[in-house]
């Protein structure tokens, strides 16, 4: 028996004896404690030691025999009760469970190691069996991505797999956990691409903690700050720079860009974003510009976006990809006399497949 076994037997050992408890167990034990006083009230055990040692067992006839038995009787068959309702109760938990599933999409991109697996972090509280699901985006050079191309295909893939997984039973049984440390455009790609798959839960990687965190903090209420909006003059092609965890600087966007920007800057940049109501707000203020540059006659919007990875999921996940302009996700690379050398045109506004383009 390996220690990945050893170590899932001991975490479900544990969440047995942790589990919610049913009415069914307090009031069987109500009934062992009642029927323990009742057979025993009346009897009395003396011990004598004058001439030896001796033991007596006698009656105390505390409790009429006319009313003890029938009282052992009801609560014995109330016992009985409850036993078979708490086994018919953890049935159904167990046939709920096996019918549930959870696919985990552990993306991987940034980091040749393996680090601690997705699926084993998913909260408990998300019933169903885990069946883990490899975005391996890794091409033997650590935090560079050699050819864009060829991660297209593995993107594809793991949708592929996802579906499969995903086809037999009923899609309200299927729930998703994402979790990834990708490069930004596939980032963005996966959050376009997996929303349509069901109910998607997004986790992502503590730097701090070393360890996957769930979106549970509370909100603290920052928003973007929007600035240049006025500022596109007709231009049928923009730049739009998403500053969440760091910002996206000018002279950078000048190496490669000359169209008008517009910019969407978090007041503090240090600030926590482990909240999902605030993550689900952020994506909303990004829909409602890229809406507003559409309705400006923004045809192709080039978006670069600096923050960590669930943020950049989740707004890929709000992309309108009937509706909104043609977007195009680069990756920042400082070592480039261009900093944003190629993108991945998103497969939205008529476009069938993602694809690469290289400025």
């Amino acid at each position: 028996m390996n220690r990945e076994t050893i170590d899932w037997a001991f975490r479900e050992f544990i969440r047995f004896l942790l589990r919610p408890k049913g009415f069914e167990v307090r009031i069987a034990a109500g009934c062992v404690a009642v029927l323990v006083v009742l057979l025993g009230w009346n009897f009395v055990v003396k011990a004598t030691a004058p001439e030896g040692y001796s033991i007596e067992v006698g009656s105390t006839n505390a409790i009429p025999e006319w009313v003890q038995w029938p009282l052992v009787a009801i609560f014995s068959a109330i016992f009985v009760f409850c036993v078979f309702m708490g086994w018919r109760r953890s049935t159904r938990e167990n046939e709920l469970r096996n019918r549930k599933k959870v696919i985990v999409i552990e993306g991987r991109g940034l980091r040749e190691d393996d680090g601690s697996p997705l699926t084993e972090a998913v909260p408990a509280d998300i019933v169903g069996n885990r069946i883990g699901v490899l975005l391996d985006l890794r091409q033997r050079k650590d935090g560079i991505v050699v050819d864009p191309e060829e991660l297209l295909l593995d993107v594809d893939s793991t949708r592929k797999q996802v579906q499969q997984h995903a086809k037999h039973g009923d899609s309200r049984d299927v729930t998703l956990v994402y979790g990834g440390l990708t490069p930004v455009p596939f980032t963005f790609l996966s959050g376009v691409v997996f929303d349509d798959e069901g109910r998607i839960v997004v986790m992502d990687w503590d730097r701090t903690l070393e360890a996957w965190r769930s979106l549970d903090s509370h909100d603290d209420g920052q928003r973007f700050e929007v600035e240049g909006l006025d500022d596109t003059g007709g231009a049928r092609e923009v730049v739009l720079a998403v500053s969440v965890s760091y910002q996206v600087r000018p002279e950078n966007i000048a190496t490669t860009f000359s169209h008008p920007v517009i910019r969407m800057t978090m007041p503090d940049l240090t600030s926590s974003h482990w909240s999902q109501a605030k993550q689900n707000a952020l994506a909303t203020q990004f829909f409602e510009v890229a809406k507003l540059l559409e309705a400006k006659g923004v045809s192709t919007i080039h978006l670069l976006l600096a923050g960590q990875n669930s943020v950049v999921f989740n707004l890929g996940r709000r992309y309108d990809k009937r509706n909104l302009p043609d977007v195009i996700v680069y990756q920042y690379e400082g070592d480039n006399p261009k900093r944003f050398p190629w993108g991945v045109r998103m497969p939205v506004r008529g476009q069938r497949v993602p694809s690469i383009v290289r400025t």
